[in-house]
């Protein structure tokens, strides 16, 4: 068993990576579709709009016939009509006429602007236009929005609330998406009680649960609860192997630290594979990265810091990959307000928050302390190796 010989960041990211399996893809209605991710391409299946349309309540005109209208001297066109909603021929105008258009209605011939009613007064049939408008205002014009077979969205894409409006002015439902990966959450620990609990002098209520899922449920996974098992072999067992085969990624928090206690691994190893078992990285040391039957699972720290990020550094990217997902990191450039010094042969995950003046300040605390990711915005990475950041320097903050 590879029992907690280190390996880097990249090495660890790139073991795990290997382990994902592109989910296969299913048919979703597209009101049950947000946050799923788009299984293939998605192209315009004809020229939006498919005609010249106005986009306010006014009148279709010539905008040559305007040239010149002023409050004082308004130019005199003829209203020769009415356009209702919905008509598929509006017809056309001429020289020096107009057409009461409404906001979606279809443009006459000829006319290739609209009047608001704010700008123009009626007398009977003849409007007084006070003020001279340009060609192609208030006019969407064809296929302005969305060109016949243009590519609008790429494989991957996350539906958002812009992306379903889309989706519905193009049709398609239901929409082609990954499935949903279903990760099941292990929290290990003779000291875990439920959140709801009151504990007593050496328990502690179980938080990790309550963050993992959460995290899951942001990224888009089906998160699977399996509850709080003890630290026995013999009881983590049966419930490892059962979340195994029923899920596409298992994570278990707790029992992964270099001691007596240490059940996880070994029974990942008996079920499994344990590939890596400890990682250069602070927080988050003694990780442990596996597989059962080609099933990723991953064995973070008790600690929730830790756990969070390592889900941030690692779950994360895994679960894009098995989506497709085109996920990108939220980062900003801000300068550290002093120095970070990187320690030889391990990377620092530093959790920082962002100043008023933008500059980037530790927040300072113990490992295990839950206010470090409350008061902080996001965090850095110290790499490994001989140079760290000196105070001033610009570094990338990544952002929750």
């Amino acid at each position: 068993m590879r029992f907690l010989k280190l390996v880097s960041v990249e090495e660890a990211e790139k073991t795990l990576l290997s382990l994902a399996k592109l989910l296969p893809t299913e048919q979703v209605a597209l009101d049950k579709a947000s946050g799923r991710i788009l299984a293939e391409p998605v192209c315009s299946p004809a020229d939006i709009p498919g005609f010249n349309r106005s986009v306010k309540d006014g009148y279709a005109v010539r905008s040559i016939d305007t040239l010149g209208a002023g409050e004082l001297r308004p130019n005199l066109l003829k209203l020769v009509g009415k356009i209702a909603m919905g008509e598929n021929n509006s017809g056309s105008i001429g020289e020096k006429e107009a057409k009461y258009i409404p906001t979606g209605g279809v443009m006459p011939e000829n006319a290739d602007a609209v009047i608001m009613q704010e700008q123009a007064e009626l007398a009977g049939t003849t409007l007084l236009v006070k003020g001279a408008v340009n060609p192609g205002l208030d006019v969407l014009k064809y296929n302005e929005d969305f060109s016949k077979d243009e590519e609008v969205f790429s494989a991957g894409h996350i539906i958002t609330a812009q992306t379903a409006g889309v989706l519905a002015a193009f049709g398609l439902d239901p929409v082609l998406v990954r499935k949903c990966p279903r990760v099941g959450i292990i929290s290990t620990g003779n000291e875990l009680i439920p959140p709801g609990n009151t504990p007593d002098i050496g328990q502690i209520r179980d938080t990790n649960t309550s963050l993992l899922r959460t995290f899951m449920t942001e990224l888009g996974a089906e998160p699977i609860v399996y509850g709080i098992i003890r630290d026995e072999a013999d009881v983590l067992q049966p419930v490892l192997s059962k979340a195994a085969a029923e899920c596409d990624l298992v994570i278990l928090s707790g029992g992964s630290s270099k001691d007596e206690r240490d059940v996880t691994s070994k029974v990942i190893e008996n079920l499994g594979k344990v590939l890596v078992h400890g990682i250069s990285v602070a927080p988050g040391k003694p990780t442990i990265i596996g597989c059962i039957n080609e099933v990723p699972i991953i064995g973070l720290p008790g600690n929730p810091t830790s756990t969070f990020m390592i889900a941030t550094l690692f779950v994360a990217p895994l679960l894009a990959k098995m989506t497709g997902a085109n996920r990108k990191l939220h980062s900003i450039k801000a300068r550290v307000s002093t120095s970070f010094p990187s320690e030889k042969g391990r990377a620092d995950l530093i959790r920082v928050k962002l100043l008023a003046n933008g500059d980037a300040e530790q927040v300072l605390g113990k490992s295990g302390l839950l206010n470090t990711l409350v008061k902080s915005d996001g965090y850095i990475i110290v790499p490994a190796g001989p140079d760290g950041y000196e105070a001033g320097e610009m570094v990338e903050v990544y952002l929750w």
